[in-house]
């Protein structure tokens, strides 16, 4: 089932750790390809000195965090690397969760498992060719190049680990805020 609009506006604390065991569909071309959601971090708006919407900071790479929730945001980093977001809430509440790593549950059979990287937001769009091409998209649109849906998965709530987000020491307290949310013992969870 895909995850439907609505899912996305609710609180982003609350669909970030209920993002974690969905299943990421990526298109590319003729070829659809699905990876488990596994590791995520909430980020909070205008709110949130880690985040870039940080007291209502607009710029040409922000527009799709002022989209309302469910719609892709893809952004650039070091100039090198691309991050996936997904858009929470409302237009006046610009917030997004970063998908950090994902399992592939469709494995080329060309690649082992250990050649596979997932396990950091940089490296699963890398290995899945996401770009700011994938930037505004409807995660919740079956004819996206994105979207997430629900395969019955069950994740209990012991399962889930809160701990600091990574990368974001510029950030001052807000570095400390328990929001990065990975499922316990996954193989493919970034190394910190």
């Amino acid at each position: 089932m895909i995850l439907p609009q609505s899912f996305y506006l609710d609180d982003t604390v609350t669909v970030a750790k209920s993002l974690l065991g969905k299943v990421l569909h990526i298109k590319t071309g003729n070829k659809e390809r699905r990876a488990r959601i596994v590791e995520v971090e909430a980020y909070l708006g205008v709110t949130d000195p880690a985040c870039h919407t940080f007291e209502n900071r607009r710029t040409s790479r922000t527009q799709s965090m002022y989209l309302q929730g469910g719609h892709s945001y893809v952004y650039l980093i070091y100039g090198m690397y691309h991050c996936l977001n997904f858009v929470t809430r409302t237009e006046a509440h610009p917030e997004a969760v970063l998908i950090r790593a994902v399992q592939p549950i469709d494995v080329e059979p060309h690649l082992k498992k250990k050649d596979i990287k997932t396990n950091g937001p940089g490296k699963l769009c890398r290995h899945y060719e996401i770009t700011r091409d994938h930037d505004g998209l409807r995660l919740w649109k079956k004819s996206s190049a994105l979207y997430v849906s629900d395969d019955g998965f069950k994740v209990s709530t012991k399962q889930i680990i809160s701990c600091p987000r990574i990368g974001v020491d510029y950030a001052g307290e807000a570095a400390q805020w328990p929001l990065r949310f990975y499922l316990k013992d996954n193989v493919f969870v970034s190394r910190v």
